[in-house]
């Protein structure tokens, strides 16, 4: 697999132009620019999402006067207002296309946050957090413009690299916004100045990195695409070559025409076939118990470090930091070997590599709950850090078999995550004085709702109990070749 991303020429499929491999230290255009332009703007909106988070308990909440039920209300409108704008960016990814949508929703979140310096109240706070939330639905965009650029060969691993290096942004912001603010203090300002100034940086990267998305991001392989190196092709007999300038032209030309079934249906019409469906009902709670409680962690993970170990606001930030920094790694590797499950066990391979990373994320969550020493509150938190993250990778392993509107069910899918971070913050400011029993009962959750749940997939007759009978040659290619067309998000 490694060989795969480390590549020194990308490989493209004269079928649909994606790309075969990555060659991840290149910028060329298109596959590798729109690479690394999608994580990048999904890891700024993350960085910007949750800037507010490692200044809240130490800086804001004095400054605003706010009382634990303020802090924690404010978490909640953070993440459940997402759900709202994820229910509707699926449809109009497929329709508006990803980078500029992706650009959209950075300059349309950079808004809300330039007006957090101006709130003076609980209620003002509230409000602007729920607007910011908005970037919190730049993961749909992400994962969908790698789905158009990569083949089914490595789009899984595309997909699981630019999710976890754009989650890292809720990392890199317990890193970032503690060492800003501590500069502009370092300046003069006071306190109350000082927070509502640093909140230009994340700003400014937002509109930074949405006008490079906009200018020079490319949706999906353009029919005038021209390599300024060597591209070679790859044709159904494994049989390499390179292209000479017309060929290219003549192998990506066909991806221009057509349209796909999104197109000729309402949104409400497309939502409302993926919502009975029960194999994404099913993987929308699994999200949730993955990605939901990622989101929830992010939100009060340095709060917890704080004021349970008593460390001060920037060491309590490197702490929470640790968490979403793993997603370097951990999403990654959470797809690959869900991969190389399914290669050897089908579906099966992926629902059992996703209930026991639910299971060992359940049990290190208890275990966090209980520990008073922050060694071993390290190591459980490293340990349910890595299965919740590659957890949100296995669960979307699932997703390209379920149906035929795959932006539409993965944005569905996905607003699953955010509801279980809404939850969850919920459970956080009922035991907002008790943050312990709060992880206790998130372990409990994950233990039902994930591992308990994914039993109960049956997804093109396969289930958790029961592989499914070996197909004909024929099936195998026709379903291969439908599997291909579809489009997935991390």
């Amino acid at each position: 697999m490694l060989k795969e991303i480390f590549k020194n020429k990308i490989e493209i499929d004269e079928a649909d132009g994606k790309a075969k491999n990555l060659h991840i230290f290149s910028l060329r255009r298109p596959h590798m620019r729109s690479f690394h332009l999608a994580w990048l703007g999904f890891f700024t909106a993350f960085t910007s999402w949750f800037a507010l988070s490692p200044l809240l308990k130490v800086t804001i909440v004095p400054d605003l006067k706010l009382k634990g039920t303020d802090l924690a209300n404010s978490n909640i409108s953070a993440v459940a207002s997402t759900v709202i704008f994820r229910f509707f960016i699926g449809p109009l990814v497929d329709k508006l296309g990803p980078s500029r949508l992706m650009a959209m929703v950075l300059v349309v979140g950079s808004i809300p946050l330039a007006f957090t310096s101006l709130v003076s109240s609980s209620a003002g706070l509230i409000i602007v957090r729920a607007f910011i939330g908005i970037l919190g639905a730049s993961f749909v965009p992400c994962q969908y413009w790698t789905t158009a650029l990569f083949s089914k060969k490595i789009v899984g691993t595309a997909n699981a690299i630019a999710g976890g290096w754009g989650n890292m942004g809720a990392g890199a912001t317990y890193l970032l916004m503690p060492q800003i603010f501590a500069m502009f203090k370092a300046f003069g300002l006071e306190n109350g100045v000082a927070w509502r100034v640093s909140l230009v940086v994340p700003v400014c990267l937002c509109l930074l990195v949405a006008s490079l998305c906009w200018i020079f991001g490319d949706d999906k392989p353009p029919a005038d695409f021209i390599t300024s190196g060597p591209l070679t092709v790859v044709d159904n007999e494994q049989n390499s070559k390179l292209l000479s300038e017309s060929e290219q032209k003549e192998a990506l030309g066909h991806v221009q025409g057509g349209g796909s079934s999104a197109q000729k249906h309402s949104v409400f019409y497309i939502m409302g076939k993926c919502l009975i469906d029960p194999n994404i009902i099913i993987l929308a709670v699994g999200y949730a118990c993955s990605f939901g409680v990622e989101l929830s962690v992010d939100s009060v993970i340095g709060d917890y470090f704080i004021k349970t170990f008593h460390l001060n606001q920037q060491i309590g930030g490197l702490f929470g930091a640790l968490f979403g920094l793993m997603n370097i790694f951990s999403r990654a590797s959470g797809g690959i070997i869900s991969d190389l499950a399914a290669a050897k066990y089908g579906l099966r391979g992926r629902y059992t590599w996703s209930i026991c990373l639910f299971l060992v994320s359940s049990a290190s969550l208890i275990w966090f709950s209980f520990c008073d020493k922050i060694e071993t509150a390290i190591v459980a938190l490293i340990l349910f850090s890595y299965c919740c993250q590659a957890g949100c990778r296995a669960t979307f392993g699932i997703v390209p078999f379920v149906g035929e509107y795959m932006g539409t069910a993965s944005g569905l899918i996905g607003a699953g995550g955010n509801i279980g971070g809404a939850l969850f913050n919920v459970v956080f400011s009922v035991y907002v004085n008790d943050l312990h029993t709060g992880f206790l009962i998130m372990g409990i959750v994950v233990a039902i709702g994930g591992a308990g749940l994914s039993t109960l997939l049956n997804v093109q007759g396969e289930n958790f109990f029961k592989r499914k009978v070996t197909e004909t040659k024929m099936e195998k290619v026709a379903s291969e070749e439908e599997q291909d067309g579809m489009t997935v998000m991390v």
